[in-house]
């Protein structure tokens, strides 16, 4: 069983993601960090030489490598499954959840690293403003919304971590092979 954490930048994929593998006794994969050690540089960087699009294809390509290892819990990048091919690879090898945020939880968890988050930078590479990233992140949500919903599961993610570990692993009990479950 595959446990695939989709959702937003800063919807807490990479933070529960180690928790809800450890309860589930699974090992947990962060596919960006996958594509950064593959690379050996930061997203940042990838995407500020090498564009958006390599980037996409690197993670393409990691995603796919996901597919060779069993009782794994994988934290995807924001836009990993956006791509309607991804999105359809993960459904295919595993369960995929949204974890769901709203713009004001996103703006609190990412006000002091913007500037690692390409995707809220400006053509120089700087952080956007407060009601610019503001913004930029409604503009991304409402956008990437059809392909987050497009999910075996939702979990509101603006909760505590706690209570989005239980849920997650209630997920991955009742889907796990092997295991029992009262759900």
């Amino acid at each position: 069983m595959r446990l695939y954490l989709n959702g937003f930048m800063a919807s807490g994929k990479s933070t529960v993601g180690p928790r809800v593998a450890a309860r589930l006794g699974m090992t947990f994969l962060d596919l960006d960090r996958l594509i950064t050690a593959h690379a050996g540089r930061s997203i940042p960087d990838i995407f500020a030489e090498d564009g958006e699009e390599h980037f996409r294809h690197l993670e393409r390509t990691a995603l796919r490598q996901t597919a060779e290892t069993d009782e794994l819990v994988v934290a995807l990048g924001g836009g990993a499954l956006i791509d309607e091919e991804n999105r359809a690879f993960a459904k295919a090898h595993g369960r995929v959840v949204y974890l769901k945020v709203d713009p004001e939880t996103v703006l609190e968890r990412v006000a002091d690293e913007a500037d690692q988050r390409p995707l809220l930078q400006d053509d120089d590479g700087e952080a956007l403003s407060g009601s610019n990233m503001r913004a930029r992140i409604e503009q991304m949500l409402f956008d990437r919304r059809s392909a987050y919903e497009d999910a075996h599961h939702t979990v509101d993610a603006a909760r505590s971590v706690d209570a989005v570990v239980s849920r997650l692993q209630q997920i991955g009990k009742a889907h796990g092979e092997g295991t029992t479950s009262g759900a």
